[in-house]
């Protein structure tokens, strides 16, 4: 054989090899969700049962946030994959036979810049249906399509040094009252570890009767510190500040601590 020929099919194995795969892996397979452009989708809702998250394009740039969350900042690689994951998804169609899933689903609805639906699926462990009525589909793997806004979110929580804090006050209707040097120590630790795992919007949060404290830092910078319990063994911390601006970026959200501001 000529040698140059010898090459080129040495070169076109592998990709031959590579198309025959793929040829075998869509073969009897069908699309979750067909025809759906994903640049035409301007809105992605997941939901199961109480939990919900909406992402969606910003008018003007494009750029993905995160409205369930006021307007968080989305993680735009992570919100494009998972998109581009939910529109190329293939499965095989189960025998009708099949049992019944017995847990309630996660929801993906898929809409336009108007609002307008565009694909809606429900998906279980290893299993896909197109709604209202499409075939129920076995999926080769399951997407991660979590349903809790820092997944998706580039959000960072502010931190505060603990060598930039002078004083920490609480405030109560009677009036303030300085803490101690080492309930200061506790207050300092809980802002420079503050992270935005698990945040929330702080609208969305109950502030009756927070434990207020104000903390003063070596600049004469003040920041006022809300925290109350999330009913599930921790706390939502929410900060606020006329002046720095790492604070006032994240005024609107509400952070996860494991302990309570002394």
């Amino acid at each position: 054989m000529n040698p140059r020929w010898l090459v080129l099919a040495l070169l076109l194995a592998p990709m031959a090899l590579l198309g025959a795969n793929l040829w075998r892996q869509s073969a009897g397979t069908e699309q979750l969700l067909p025809d759906i452009d994903s640049e035409a989708v301007a809105q992605i809702e997941l939901s199961r049962e109480g939990d919900r998250v909406l992402l969606a394009r910003k008018a003007g740039t494009g750029t993905w946030e995160i409205p369930s969350a006021a307007d968080a900042p989305a993680d735009q690689a992570r919100v494009k994959a998972a998109l581009e994951t939910l529109v190329d998804l293939r499965g095989r169609p189960l025998d009708a036979s099949a049992p019944a899933q017995g847990r309630a689903p996660l929801k993906v609805r898929l809409s336009d810049e108007g609002g307008r639906p565009l694909g809606e699926a429900a998906f279980w462990a290893g299993e896909a249906t197109r709604l209202p009525d499409g075939k129920r589909l076995a999926l080769a793997k399951t997407p991660a399509l979590p349903v809790w806004p820092s997944a998706w979110s580039s959000l960072q929580a502010p931190r505060i040094p603990a060598d930039r804090i002078a004083a920490v006050e609480e405030l109560t209707p009677e009036g303030t009252k300085l803490l101690s040097p080492e309930a200061t120590v506790e207050v300092a630790a809980i802002l420079s570890e503050l992270g935005a795992k698990d945040f929330v919007a702080g609208a969305d949060v109950g502030w009756a009767g927070a434990k207020l404290l104000r903390v003063k830092l070596t600049d004469g910078t003040i920041i006022d510190l809300q925290q109350v319990s999330d009913g599930d063994g921790r706390y939502f911390l929410r900060l606020t500040s006329d002046t720095l601006e790492s604070v006032r970026a994240a005024r609107r959200y509400a952070f996860r601590v494991k302990d309570a501001l002394p």
